[in-house]
């Protein structure tokens, strides 16, 4: 671990071996360096996954990008060596391919580097620090549950062909890095995972938060039940 003092705040910098595709892992000592990178991940407060501009995406660039999707983990894709990539690719044209290999990381911004010459490098360090406020903001109940009210409204429209639809009664946030909401409901097996990425994606939208991952949970709501007093 690297240690780095910047703006009275310290940041701690968890350098790891690049992960290699498989064709490249050699030896057990690139095995362990992707074991570390899976640790690391799991460690960091804000991930910066590196991608090398000159290559295309890998397979283990998949692999890797749905395990810091799937920790939730606030991210920023650094496509370094954007000087050797520049002329072959326009930026906008570049986040949209990166957007279609690595669809699990769509919330996470794009920072084109060349860190040979330190381009950018500031700037991404900046960002970290914008996004570790976002993946730390605790949004009040209230602006949350007029959130959910517009998207309610939304999807009032949508009908199913079960009889049984999905009912949110009031929400809650319950955690933060990662942003976490609790939604109470008539039935959580009603939220599948495709309506919970639409949840979270407007989330984004109509919160302060649009560049981390979110969090949803759900539970039933139960009704209080008064006991008579025989």
């Amino acid at each position: 671990d690297v240690r780095i003092e910047k703006d009275g705040k310290t940041l701690v910098v968890i350098d790891t071996a690049g992960v290699r595709k498989k064709g490249k892992m050699a030896n057990d000592i690139e095995f362990y360096s992707n074991v570390r990178a899976t640790k690391s991940v799991k460690r960091a407060d804000v991930v910066w996954f590196l991608i090398d501009a000159t290559e295309p995406v890998s397979q283990p660039d998949k692999v890797l990008a749905r395990l810091i999707a799937d920790e939730y983990k606030t991210c920023i894709i650094v496509v370094n060596k954007w000087d050797l990539a520049k002329d072959v690719a326009a930026t906008g044209d570049y986040e949209e391919y990166l957007t279609k290999m690595l669809p699990s990381l769509k919330y996470a911004p794009i920072s084109f580097t060349t860190a040979t010459v330190g381009k950018n490098v500031q700037s991404t360090l900046d960002l970290s620090a914008e996004l570790f406020k976002q993946a730390t903001t605790e949004i009040g109940t209230g602006r949350l549950n007029k959130a959910f009210e517009i998207i309610r409204s939304e999807r009032s429209g949508v009908r199913r062909s079960s009889a049984k639809l999905p009912r949110i009664y009031y929400v809650t946030q319950v955690a933060t890095n990662p942003v976490t909401f609790m939604m109470f409901v008539n039935d959580p097996g009603l939220f599948d995972d495709n309506y919970r990425r639409f949840i979270a994606g407007r989330l984004r939208e109509l919160l302060p938060i649009p560049e981390v991952p979110i969090r949803i949970l759900a539970r039933p709501k139960t009704e209080r039940r008064e006991h008579s007093k025989d």
